[in-house]
């Protein structure tokens, strides 16, 4: 979280020198009724990545409304996705926290249980499997 509603996101596409770990960081803004919503970027910088090949943004955006659904996902030799999942406000403040394992989504953390209708959308759109969502603690 910055000053003015300007927020800071993470994108990135790595792989290990043996091409058999993969990280994939990625965000969506998103309204109530699960549309895309537009963001200006205020500024956009490399960083270093977690694995050798590949790339890495530090994103500053602003947005006016909705919600920012940040993605983070490792992929093991065995194709086992792993992942964890921020959902921010407008101001930068995260409002859930949750987790990706063996196929089930579960927020752990919560300030409404809705908000699990935000992060179905987004896995829809993934067209990540999912066999059960779960929300831990509202």
């Amino acid at each position: 979280m910055t000053s003015e509603g300007v927020v800071k996101v993470y994108e990135e596409r790595s792989r290990s020198r043996s091409g058999l770990h993969r990280r994939r960081r990625l965000y969506f803004i998103l309204d109530g009724s699960c549309r895309r919503v537009d963001a200006e970027v205020v500024d956009r910088r490399s960083i270093k990545a977690l694995y050798s090949k590949g790339e890495a943004w530090e994103i500053l955006i602003k947005v006016d409304s909705g919600f920012i659904v940040q993605l983070d996902f490792v992929r093991n030799p065995r194709g086992t996705i792993k992942g964890n999942i921020s959902i921010l406000n407008k101001y930068g403040v995260v409002i859930a926290k949750g987790v990706y394992r063996k196929f089930k989504v579960r927020l752990t953390y919560a300030v409404s249980r809705s908000l699990i209708d935000i992060v179905k959308c987004v896995f829809r759109e993934l067209k990540l499997p999912v066999k059960r969502y779960a929300v831990i603690k509202p």
